[in-house]
């Protein structure tokens, strides 16, 4: 029976403090856009300023949450797996809100 490999860890690098940021940022713009989702169903679709603040506001979050995780890449000796993640929900957020917006046009 062969023996477990353990995975070790010589080095001292650590996350990313943009891609941390950025994943926040994008975890916060999806708890805005949930919340204004369900202001709308409770008010039957007429939620009004209360809705599109909201969804403004997690627009503003995931372009900030964008832009900071595109920045932390140029952290040397860093982790970049949160400024990765951070950065594909933040890019896939604002892709979304936008088409959104226009249709609302």
């Amino acid at each position: 029976m062969p023996k477990p490999k353990r995975k070790y860890k010589f080095t001292n690098k650590k996350h990313s403090v943009g891609g941390v940021l950025s994943t926040l940022m994008a975890l916060a713009a999806i708890g805005m856009i949930v919340v204004s989702i369900v202001i709308s169903f409770r008010a039957r679709g007429e939620g009004g300023a209360e809705v599109g603040t909201l969804s403004l506001m997690a627009l503003v979050f995931s372009v900030f949450g964008l832009v900071m995780g595109l920045l932390s890449y140029r952290e040397t000796d860093r982790y970049y797996s949160f400024s990765f993640i951070g950065s594909l929900m933040n890019g896939i957020i604002t892709i979304l809100l936008i088409m959104l917006l226009l249709v609302g046009i």
